[in-house]
């Protein structure tokens, strides 16, 4: 309100001379779009594949920041995100010299429907690269390649049908490279629950599964192998 009040005291020729300054800072270049920048750039580039096919996987989200080594005190700087084009490459770009005197690094994170890399968190950006200042040289491109996997979902339909007592149930899940799971500590007579996950689709994974108590550590191990397809919901049942 108070700027509004300002606005109508001040003339005609006032109110160009206010107005000119504001459409100046509109025009100003944003080198966040990755592609403004023309000398002294720091270029990351690189191909985002899928898993195992290793096509090229076109309009994935590629973003970029600084991140402070006392991350605690400072928050990260964002520089901005672009888009893989049709063969899966991209190629971001800016102004190196404004981080010469900082005490960090530069990450990138890539996003994208249907696909995923941390099965913990499959809708987040996934943490990918890491370039520390003293590895980059200016005008002198990264070569980054990025893989995703297609992305199915799973419902694990866990049941305690012999009603056994145990302290702690551990459960696992994809390809043995990057096999992740979940742990049920302390383990009901009655357990009867259904845990959805997201699990790797097109490729070989399995499913793992270890009963403990105290007195006896290991009660039983298990695993299967399980296929999904890309978008598809799979149904998988745990009887114990």
């Amino acid at each position: 309100m108070m700027m509004w009040r300002l606005y109508h005291k001040l003339k005609k020729k006032q109110c160009l001379f206010f107005i000119i300054p504001i459409f100046f800072l509109s025009c100003e270049k944003d080198e966040r779009d990755g592609t403004t920048c023309e000398k002294n750039c720091f270029v990351f580039s690189g191909i985002v594949v899928d898993t195992p096919a290793n096509n090229a996987v076109a309009h994935v989200e590629v973003a970029f920041s600084f991140i402070y080594y006392n991350a605690f005190l400072r928050p990260s700087i964002p520089l901005g995100t672009i888009r893989t084009d049709a063969k899966g490459k991209y190629s971001f770009r800016f102004d190196g010299t404004k981080y010469l005197a900082k005490e960090g690094y530069f990450a990138s994170s890539v996003k994208k429907d249907g696909y995923y890399l941390d099965g913990y968190y499959p809708d987040s950006f996934h943490r990918v690269g890491m370039y520390q200042l003293s590895e980059l040289q200016f005008d002198k491109p990264t070569n980054e390649r990025i893989s995703l996997f297609k992305r199915a979902e799973m419902e694990i339909h866990i049941k305690n049908v012999k009603k056994l007592e145990l302290t702690m149930l551990e459960v696992s899940y994809g390809p043995e490279t990057r096999n992740i799971g979940f742990v049920i500590s302390p383990v009901s007579a009655n357990l009867d629950t259904i845990v959805k996950v997201t699990v790797p689709a097109d490729i070989r994974s399995s499913v793992k599964w270890k009963g403990y108590n105290s007195t006896n550590p290991l009660q039983f191990e298990r695993s299967e192998t399980i296929n999904a397809k890309s978008g598809e919901l799979v149904k998988y049942r745990i009887d114990f």
